[in-house]
């Protein structure tokens, strides 16, 4: 064993620093950009989202369904985990005689966290209403029934509503949203949406 050690001069450990040197750099270059594009990338999905759906249910003759979203996403850390709250809404609108009469069919506000995974695309110019050129960062979506609970005596998992699978298209601006899993009765009145 003593032999190894003796063998090892100061030029052979010269010429490992000279090596790794680099390696070490690259990776730290690698780190600190990550850190500083994901920080900007997930300030720019902060906002209000708005669209409307394709209903549920199919109106009969002179009848008009509409539906709708609002959605709120409020915080976001440089981790990419955020929450907020959106409006979903589902009208009913029947002839009667000349003129529509209103009801509402759904209504409610729901509580919403989740997480956007960040991932390097080159930085050249994007058309932003061509789907297939828009940079697509994925993540997931959790719809609560409410995230002002005692978190000593309850679990998050007693909570949860939907689970959505989101792809953001970064220059559209846009969020697709596809329902993966209902965890209450509730939950079965979301949709898929494009927002």
């Amino acid at each position: 064993m003593r032999n190894i050690f003796c063998s090892i001069k100061i030029e052979d450990i010269n010429n490992l620093i000279n090596i790794f040197t680099p390696i070490i750099l690259l990776f730290w270059f690698y780190y600190s950009q990550k850190l500083k594009l994901s920080k900007n990338y997930f300030e720019e999905i902060n906002g209000l989202y708005g669209g409307f759906l394709k209903p549920k249910n199919e109106p009969k003759k002179d009848e008009m369904i509409d539906s709708g979203i609002i959605m709120n996403i409020r915080d976001i850390d440089g981790k990419g985990f955020f929450k907020g709250e959106f409006d979903f809404a589902e009208t009913l609108s029947k002839l009667s005689g000349d003129k529509y009469l209103k009801s509402v069919l759904t209504d409610g506000i729901y509580q919403f966290f989740g997480e956007m995974r960040f991932k390097f695309h080159l930085n050249k110019k994007r058309h932003p209403f061509r789907v297939k050129k828009n940079r697509k960062y994925t993540g997931k979506m959790y719809v609560v029934n409410r995230l002002d609970f005692d978190i000593k005596n309850y679990d998050i998992k007693d909570y949860l509503v939907a689970e959505y699978k989101i792809t953001h298209f970064r220059e559209m601006e846009v969020l697709k949203f596809k329902r993966k899993k209902v965890y209450q009765n509730q939950g079965k009145n979301l949709q898929d949406v494009c927002l």
